[in-house]
């Protein structure tokens, strides 16, 4: 039995143990600098870019949040990339948008194989023969074109770093590998003989073809990495949306945002800059401030 077959089980291990403790990492880190960007699609006055706090008395009465429009808008950006989108200044959203589908359509594939393995259910096969090639040629594209939007373009070659062009790199050679699998078993006999093994722990009846085992392992290794790097910013988009593109609530004394921020006051400023005395806390720096306007 190969190696992969055991890097299958402890890459999803691995990514659900990091995956929790990043989540609870970003739980815990201090208040984030809120935007507040009307309109705010949790608000229900959100389609004229209203809010709760032209009401009289707004601080006295129940807060109506639509947590449905707020799911609709993150789903937006993740699975059509809005925002990429609506700022396509370098031409990167066909590319983005084919990567991150390729992306999702090989975990999905990946979890109709099981599904169609462990349950026997044969019926699933033309989902996953189709699913699976779509993948590959939608991320082999989308990568390929970004790393190449990258390379030639002065702009963002400027801020791309190695970090950047490995990560596209890796994602590429998953989904080529994956190609150069299905173009000598357009059916998958070899890769069900192969999610069989990593079910059973049993050795498949014939030898798996190694290009098999090589888009699997490289697949497997991408997801013990992924929680590692800055491909992991989709956790972070929750809290990028959630909590600063559109808190607006208000603070309300001692409650726990309150205390987070009485404490965040009690923190020194280590760093120089015309408006800031180095060495003195942020409360002290604000009433320095207040002070001078007030001459």
């Amino acid at each position: 039995m190969s190696v992969s077959v055991y890097l299958a089980w402890i890459s999803v291990i691995i990514f659900f143990v990091m995956a929790l403790y990043r989540f609870k990492q970003y739980s815990s880190y201090p208040l984030f600098l809120r935007w507040e960007l009307y309109p705010v699609p949790t608000e229900p006055r959100h389609h004229y870019g209203g809010s709760y706090m032209e009401e009289v008395d707004y601080n006295k009465k129940p807060r109506h949040h639509l947590r449905l429009g707020g799911i609709l808008d993150m789903a937006s950006e993740v699975f059509l990339l809005k925002k990429v989108k609506e700022h396509n200044r370098y031409g990167l959203w066909p590319f983005s948008f084919s990567m991150h589908w390729g992306l999702y359509l090989l975990a999905a594939w990946v979890v109709l194989l099981l599904v169609e393995m462990i349950f026997k259910l044969g019926f699933l096969a033309p989902v996953t023969n189709f699913v699976g090639p779509l993948a590959f040629i939608l991320g082999a594209f989308g990568s390929m074109g970004l790393f190449f939007k990258r390379v030639g373009t002065q702009n963002l070659s400027n801020y791309t770093t190695p970090e950047d062009y490995f990560n596209l790199l890796f994602i590429f050679a998953i989904f080529l590998t994956g190609i150069i699998s299905w173009s000598g078993d357009t059916a998958f006999v070899y890769t069900k003989a192969y999610i069989v093994e990593v079910i059973s722990f049993k050795p498949a009846a014939e030898p798996i073809p190694f290009i098999v085992l090589l888009n699997f392992t490289l697949f497997w290794l991408f997801v013990i990495y992924m929680p590692f790097c800055k491909l992991f910013h989709y956790l972070a988009k929750y809290f990028t949306f959630d909590k600063i593109f559109w808190d607006d609530g208000f603070l309300v004394k001692g409650s726990a945002n309150d205390q987070k921020v009485l404490k965040q006051l009690g923190y020194t400023c280590n760093w120089q800059g015309p408006h800031v005395a180095p060495g003195k806390t942020w409360l002290e720096n604000a009433m320095i401030v207040e002070r001078s306007e007030a001459k």
